[in-house]
């Protein structure tokens, strides 16, 4: 009698993907159409701009899931508990090559990559009678990536710009030099470097910080994802919607941007409010730099901009009244309610103005966060 529904789900599939552009495949021969100088005269050349590799094939992906729907106490108490997994195997992707070579990369099929995770839905009625009802929900997935293997060419690992993608590790990794913080004698920005014999030491020259990159832990969140609530009563009602995110880091690039020592680059650009902890002879104990518009590594990029990603917003809020049909049958209405409604009401984050849920790995001021919205309006049903 305590059991309303119980029931499995399993499924599984496979797809394709091919964009990586067309006649990838193939190599691209191209022209020096104004010719080049050979003695006296101009001779017309042509020459590959992209190697070809027949061995390229569709990229592959098998995704399964086995699921568990349930309802207790006269289904009082609904939810779903599933866990899935995504393989992605043939992957492409374009190889970084030396540009000596006349091109720069090399598409490939670079090996494989697992999504996996578990996902809880949860929903409970905590009172309901004639008068009154009252819902909670919740909801939290908890995911985890692996690269399986890569490439043989790649040796089990691949460093693209400030990302390295290794066997066994996240792809949601970066790899970035060290941050050592600020000289207290002079105020300029240390970063991490080592000696020939593999000792680190702190310098201002980034040239060196960067032969000293290191890869970061995984960025990914622990869990992410919402939960709210809704009561109706004697003709009012009301609901609020939040989602969250804990567990995880994100680079900051807005931030480093407003972090700047005013070089002539950045002339006429706003300082966030954390430059007033910048270093003085006054405040030699600091971990922001000074501002000096001859000091060009102030807001290099570096793991000082790594922060949690962690947050919690509360994306609608609504209130409404509905009229009682005694009164509005008089009129020939059925149903009249009135409403206010609030979207994208707050973002409560690690850094005011920082918003995670841009991406997993890097958020930046230079796109929007949604707008917030406050209307109101009458719903009328004949």
């Amino acid at each position: 009698s305590w059991l309303s529904d119980l029931s499995l789900r399993l499924s599984a599939g496979r797809s394709g993907n091919d964009s990586v552009g067309r006649y990838v495949s193939q190599m691209l021969l191209t022209t020096n159409q104004s010719g080049w100088l050979f003695g006296d005269s101009f001779e017309v050349a042509v020459y590959p701009n992209r190697i070809n590799n027949p061995n390229l094939t569709w990229e592959k992906t098998d995704s399964y899931n086995v699921g568990v729907d349930f309802a207790f106490l006269n289904n009082r108490l609904n939810g779903s508990v599933e866990y899935f997994g995504r393989k992605s195997g043939d992957m492409l992707y374009y190889k970084p090559v030396a540009p000596i070579n006349g091109y720069s990369e090399i598409p490939m099929n670079v090996g494989s990559m697992t999504n996996s995770g578990l996902e809880i839905d949860l929903s409970y009625t905590i009172l309901k009678n004639k008068n009154i009802t009252w819902d909670v929900n919740a909801n939290a997935t908890f995911m985890k990536n692996k690269i399986n293997e890569l490439h043989p060419d790649l040796k089990g690992e691949l460093i693209s710009g400030s990302y390295i993608y290794s066997e066994g590790e996240s792809r949601y990794r970066m790899y970035l030099p060290k941050y050592a913080g600020v000289d207290p004698e002079t105020g300029e920005a240390l970063y991490w470097a080592k000696d020939e014999n593999g000792q680190e030491y702190k310098t201002v020259d980034m040239q060196l910080a960067n032969q000293n990159k290191q890869a970061t832990d995984d960025l990914l969140p622990t869990v992410y994802g919402g939960f709210g609530t809704s009561i109706s009563a004697f003709g009012f009602d009301a609901s609020i919607q939040c989602s969250y995110q804990l567990g995880g880091t994100i680079y900051d690039s807005g931030y480093a941007s407003l972090m700047h020592g005013g070089t002539s680059s950045y002339a006429g650009r706003n300082w966030h409010t954390d430059i007033r902890k910048s270093w003085t002879p006054e405040n030699p104990n600091t971990d922001v730099p000074r501002v000096n518009a001859s000091d060009t590594y102030v807001s290099s990029t570096s793991d000082r901009w790594l922060t949690s990603s962690d947050y919690l917003s509360i994306n609608n809020i609504t209130v409404g009244y509905t009229l009682p049909q005694s009164l509005t049958q008089k009129f020939q209405v059925s149903k009249l309610r009135l409403f206010f409604a609030a979207d994208n009401v707050a973002l409560l984050s690690a850094r005011k103005g920082l918003d995670p849920r841009q991406s997993y790995t890097t958020a930046t001021t230079a796109r929007y966060t949604p707008i917030r919205t406050i209307s109101g309006g009458v719903n009328i049903t004949f």
